[in-house]
């Protein structure tokens, strides 16, 4: 029996001690503009405001991949210039007008609106106040986020427990995003740190994958990161942290220890000191099976539908959460096995010339790490990476970091940053990601190729039978194995000869090989 409760007002919020403030009440359908509303995050939100009955309408500069479901979903939109947004919201005449932390509201367009009687809000505000309707089991981490919370959630349908979810992402096994159930019951969100919106949640249930370095542009330190995850346990009464240090060693990460122990959470990982310990993980093809025991008494053997020791610790976190919760041991088992992957999280694509294309959403140094040791782990003959670097900001940062990552595979393509809005910054560019994955493998081949249709060609004559082809980056990179797998077999003229020793590459600036 799932222990879930019943709905509950918008004062429960409060009582957990939200940063954010006053929660606005949503139990009275009323009007709702969302401004960004193509994003995932925020999509989600609009489809389940449209089924708790209220009116929504929303803004966004392009027509995305989710402007079929919002329809479906009674949702009114309109593409706008991005000077326009908040105009289309003050148009729309909606009591709230919650916007995407991509698209920050001009002071006067907020007054305009505020003098009409309307209320604006960021996206932290208005899922906190979906959150506060119901018993909230909220995901957080530095990665995993995603697949732990899909994995929670496909558990909890598995074993008749309705709950409600979203998700940034889909999942296969429940084939939506996001879900608001039509009976009580929990209500699984993942909980984004970046901006540190996931402290204004004031979830009951409070779940940590894992603390380490990234949004560094945000936070500024990893200190800093690590005390607001500290204030987001510190709200919840159920508390749950995976304790490994990321990246996979098995060993115990202090600061996750730290947080655990100051807060009394359940512990969950491969490291001795966890209350979930994680054991004999085997990671196949496109499945990871694990041991696990709980204080010391076996309860596995578990088996997901995703490749990736990481996997494993994801799964054993849903496992947990479900079992303080009043699942059965057996029927969190059995029900985490349901779990197929979701959209853009080792997204099996297709298959062509005996080459298995699959794509992954991993930007920072530590999920790339994470993805390609898992591939590596899995039997392929050879890993062929194309990553794509993500933001400027991200790229200074970090860059040389994820060329250390990226060396991981066999054979390597890096593109040029997707900046998602962010101007170029002057000597920033994918050029520093090759070199540091060149160095970090003097003699491989790192190929660059600045754009999608460069990587697309250098694929097509790279590959061989046997490869697995990862592309990997949280832009538009995931446009590449679509394409490769149309393209469909190619001319034996073409096709590379029987494998043999690894070409290096040929010279280019700085010794990185060009497409």
């Amino acid at each position: 029996m799932v222990d879930a409760g019943g709905e509950t007002s918008g004062e429960t919020g409060r009582e957990t001690g939200r940063e954010a403030g006053e929660v606005v009440d949503l139990r009275r359908p009323g009007t709702v503009h969302l401004v960004g509303v193509g994003g995932s995050g925020i999509s989600a939100i609009a489809v389940i405001l449209a089924t708790l009955g209220h009116r929504v309408s929303g803004s966004d500069v392009v027509a995305t991949g989710a402007w079929p479901r919002l329809e479906a979903a009674g949702v009114r939109l309109e593409v706008v210039e991005e000077s326009e947004l908040f105009a289309a919201a003050d148009r729309s005449g909606a009591e709230l007008v919650a916007h995407s932390t991509a698209f920050p509201p001009p002071a006067e367009q907020v007054a305009a609106i505020e003098a009409r009687g309307g209320r604006v809000l960021d996206r932290a505000a208005i899922l906190a106040a979906v959150c506060a309707l119901r018993p909230t089991v909220a995901v957080s981490g530095t990665h995993g986020k995603t697949s732990t919370t899909a994995m929670l959630a496909t558990l909890l349908h598995e074993v008749g427990a309705g709950p409600s979810f979203l998700v940034g992402a889909t999942p296969a096994s429940l084939g939506e995003a996001a879900r608001w159930a039509p009976t009580p019951g929990l209500f699984v969100v993942e909980a984004d740190e970046s901006d540190g919106s996931f402290v204004a949640l004031g979830a009951p249930t409070a779940v940590v994958t894992n603390v380490d370095e990234d949004h560094l542009d945000h936070w500024g330190s990893i200190d800093a990161i690590e005390a607001a995850f500290d204030r987001f346990l510190a709200q919840a009464t159920i508390r749950v942290v995976c304790i490994d240090v990321p990246g996979g060693s098995g060993d115990a990460d202090p600061r996750a220890l730290r947080l655990a122990a100051r807060h009394g959470a359940v512990t969950v990982g491969e490291a001795p000191e966890a209350a979930w310990r994680i054991h004999s993980v085997r990671v196949e093809r496109l499945t990871t099976r694990f041991g696990l025991t709980h204080d010391g008494v076996e309860v596995g053997p578990v088996r997901i539908g995703t490749p990736g020791r990481h996997h494993a610790r994801n799964a054993a976190v849903a496992i947990a959460v479900a079992v303080a919760h009043g699942v059965a041991v057996g029927e969190a088992v059995a029900g985490v096995g349901a779990y197929r992957g979701v959209s853009r999280r080792f997204e099996v694509l297709g298959e062509v010339d005996g080459v298995t294309v699959v794509d992954d959403y991993a930007h920072n140094p530590g999920k790339i790490r994470a993805l390609l040791a898992s591939a590596q782990e899995a039997g392929w003959g050879r890993v062929v990476a194309v990553f794509q670097p993500h933001r400027y900001s991200r790229t200074r940062d970090q860059g040389v970091e994820q060329g250390l990552a990226v060396a991981l595979a066999d054979v390597v393509a890096v593109t040029d940053v997707y900046g998602a809005g962010e101007p170029a910054l002057a000597g920033v560019s994918g050029l520093t990601v090759a070199r540091a994955a060149l160095e970090a493998r003097p003699g491989a081949t790192v190929a660059w190729t600045p754009t999608l249709d460069d990587a697309l060609t250098w694929l097509r004559a790279t590959v061989r039978p046997g490869d697995l082809v990862l592309t990997i980056g949280a832009g538009d990179v995931y446009l590449v194995g679509p394409r490769l797998v149309a393209a469909g077999p190619r001319p034996a003229t073409e096709r590379h000869p029987e494998p043999g020793p690894e070409p290096g590459p040929e010279p280019g600036p700085d010794g990185v090989g060009p497409a």
